[in-house]
């Protein structure tokens, strides 16, 4: 950590505050140190009607990190990541060391400009699918991470679009779950967090695109109903193993490699993860010949820049200590 700069160390977290998050709640917070920069969960952020167990929050969490490791790179420095690294605070996610210099090649300087390119697009794409070589290497960028991105043929799209669909239909029947959407979609010019109005994006023609609709209860001026692209490209990430935090956090960090490549071919990209809120849904695309979890379900294609999210500011995020304990230490 002594080879890393003060103004490369903010560098650094200012890409992973650049993550996606879910609802844009940024659950996160970053501590500087002699190991390395450590990536705490702000529990305060989780959603606790659409995120009990904490999935979405350690995905988002994932990405983060992986920003972190690109920013690292970028600088010319070898990483070494640990993910839950101390069993006794659940909320430390994960150790990013800075380990010694290494060249800097064109892919990585690449991605590290994608990361401030990178939105969310919640609009109609373009009726153009993406050629072949393009997403051949967004399911490489997964593989890079351990994951695996399964591009549906059309029966999988359609019956995985069907199921985003009832997902959806089910959640806004839940009251919690419109709060929340209240509680982080916002009109306030001068918040840091959650989803400007801007953002949300239009209602799909006869429902029949599931973008999840972040604003049920509230009057957007000029919000129309659009036709989107006719034949989706829509994909699940999955990864190996079992369905906690780690594999969570590993999701993430494959989940925003493809995004930050699909950002650095042109390509635009929308998240469903209202599956991933409904275990009984859920449970019909798990499981198979691989042993593999499905972590998230994503579409890419072609599309005018979307707006840019807010961001947290740095004195918002970085913690100058330990943070307090999550519970009192045992008496030895």
């Amino acid at each position: 950590m002594g080879s890393l700069t003060e103004k490369e160390i903010l560098t650094a977290i200012e890409a992973a505050t650049r993550a996606p998050s879910v609802h844009n709640t940024q659950p996160w917070l970053f501590l500087p140190g002699a190991e390395g920069i450590e990536v705490h969960a702000d529990l305060s952020r989780r959603l606790a009607a659409i995120d009990p167990q904490g999935r979405a929050m350690h995905i988002s969490l994932g990405a983060a990190v992986l920003n972190l490791r690109i920013a690292l790179a970028n600088g010319g420095h070898s990483e070494c990541t640990l993910l839950l690294p101390d069993p006794d605070d659940p909320r430390h996610v994960a150790t990013v060391r800075a380990e010694g210099r290494r060249s800097v090649g064109l892919e990585e300087r690449e991605l590290f400009v994608a990361i401030g390119r990178r939105h969310s697009n919640r609009g109609p794409f373009d009726n153009i699918r993406p050629p072949g070589p393009d997403l051949e290497r967004l399911a490489a960028a997964a593989e890079l991470e351990g994951a695996m991105l399964h591009f549906a043929d059309p029966a999988e799209r359609d019956a995985l679009l069907g199921l985003v669909r009832t997902a959806e239909t089910r959640r806004r029947r839940d009251s919690a779950y419109r709060a929340e959407l209240l509680a982080w979609t916002t009109d306030d010019p001068y918040r840091e967090d959650g989803l400007p109005l801007e953002a949300v994006g239009p209602w799909s023609e006869m429902a029949a695109m599931p973008i999840r609709d972040f604003a049920p209860e509230r009057e957007i001026p000029g919000r129309q109903t659009v036709r989107f692209e006719w034949e989706p490209v829509v994909a699940t990430l999955s990864v190996h193993g079992g369905d906690g935090p780690k594999q969570w956090l590993r999701a993430g960090q494959a989940l925003q490699r493809v995004l930050l490549e699909a950002t650095r071919r042109g390509l635009a990209a929308s998240l469903f993860s209202q599956l991933l809120e409904d275990p009984e849904l859920l449970g019909l695309i798990r499981g198979g010949e691989h042993r593999m979890s499905v972590q998230m379900v994503l579409r890419v294609g072609y599309a005018p820049l979307a707006p840019a999210s807010p961001r947290r500011s740095l004195e918002e995020v970085i913690v100058r200590g330990r943070p307090v304990p999550l519970k009192p230490p045992k008496l030895t």
